[in-house]
C-alpha cells in the first residue's frame, strides 16, 4: 500500500472516531444504542421478576441530530415494574423524529415486598435520586449538546409517580436538566404536594387521567397549580381506563413540543 493510501485511510478513520462518543457510541442522526450500569442498584423489574439484568438507558437522537447545536430531552418511565430500561415510546409519532433526544430508564425501589407490590413511595426516594443522577450525568457525559429547555421528563402510573416523588423530594439534579413534567394515570398525590416549591415556578406540567377511573385528586392539583399560577394543562382521556391510548400519547408529543391544544382536547 502507497503511504499515500495509508494518509488517506487513517484520515477516514480518523473521521469515523470523531463521530463516535465515548465506548464506540454513534453520535450522529438517527443513532441507537444503550448505556448500562451494572454497578447500581437493582431495578424494579429485576427485583419483582428475579431475573437480574443490568440497570440500563436506552437512547434513541433524532433524525436531524447533530453536534453544531443543542438538543431537548424526553426522558419516558414505564409503569408497572418499569421494565428494563429497553422500551422507548410505543409510537414514532409520539415525540416524532426530529428536535428531541428520547431515552428510557428503568424504575428503582428501596426494598421490594410483593406484600406492598411495585408501587414507588416516598420511602425510595433516596434510591430513586441517586440511580436517575448517575444515569443521567452519564448520559450527560456521553451526549454534551443537551439542552434543559424544553427538556421534559414523565411516565404512566408508577413512571408518573416516580416522576411526582421526584419533584416533591425537590430533586435539585432532576430541577436543574429538565423544564417540562408530565404525569399519565398516576403522580396526583405527591405532584400536589409539590406544588408549593419555588424551583417549579419556571416549569411546564401536563396530567392526563383517563375517565373511566376514580380519580379523586386531580381536582384538588389543578385548584393548588391555579392557586399558584404554575403552567399546569390538564387533559381528561375519554372512555379511557388505566391506559395510554395511542390518540393520547400523540397529544403528549404535542405538548412536549410546545404545540396548541384545542379547547376541546383540554380539560
Amino acid at each position: 500500500m502507497s503511504k499515500a493510501n495509508c494518509i488517506v485511510m487513517v484520515l477516514a478513520l480518523s473521521v469515523v472516531a470523531s463521530a463516535r462518543g465515548a465506548a464506540g457510541i454513534a453520535l450522529e442522526a438517527n443513532a441507537r444504542w444503550k448505556l448500562e450500569f451494572p454497578d447500581l442498584p437493582d431495578t424494579l423489574a429485576t427485583m419483582s421478576t428475579g431475573q437480574r439484568q443490568p440497570a440500563r438507558l436506552t437512547v434513541q437522537l433524532p433524525a436531524n441530530y447533530s453536534r453544531e447545536r443543542k438538543f431537548p430531552l424526553f426522558a419516558l418511565l414505564n409503569g408497572d415494574d418499569g421494565g428494563r430500561g429497553d422500551t422507548l415510546p410505543r409510537d414514532s409519532k409520539t415525540i416524532g423524529s426530529n428536535d428531541f433526544i428520547c431515552v428510557s430508564l428503568p424504575l428503582f425501589k428501596r426494598v421490594f415486598d410483593k406484600t406492598n407490590g411495585v408501587l414507588v413511595t416516598v420511602d425510595d426516594f433516596e434510591t430513586v435520586s441517586r440511580a436517575y443522577r448517575v444515569m443521567f450525568q452519564k448520559l450527560f457525559d456521553t451526549v454534551p449538546n443537551i439542552a434543559p429547555e424544553r427538556s421534559a421528563l414523565g411516565g404512566f402510573s408508577n413512571g408518573a409517580h416516580t416522576t411526582a416523588l421526584l419533584l416533591a423530594g425537590q430533586d435539585d439534579f432532576i430541577l436543574g436538566h429538565f423544564r417540562a413534567f408530565y404525569f399519565v394515570e398516576g403522580g396526583n398525590p405527591l405532584a400536589a404536594n409539590a406544588l408549593h416549591q419555588a424551583a417549579l415556578k419556571p416549569c411546564r406540567f401536563l396530567l392526563m387521567c383517563g375517565d373511566q377511573g376514580k380519580d379523586y385528586l386531580s381536582p384538588a392539583v389543578e385548584f393548588g397549580a391555579r392557586e399558584r399560577g404554575l403552567d399546569f394543562t390538564f387533559i381528561t382521556m375519554r372512555d379511557t381506563g388505566h391506559e395510554f391510548p395511542l390518540k393520547y400519547q400523540r397529544m403528549l408529543g404535542q405538548w412536549i413540543r410546545g404545540e396548541r391544544l384545542s379547547e376541546t382536547e383540554q380539560k
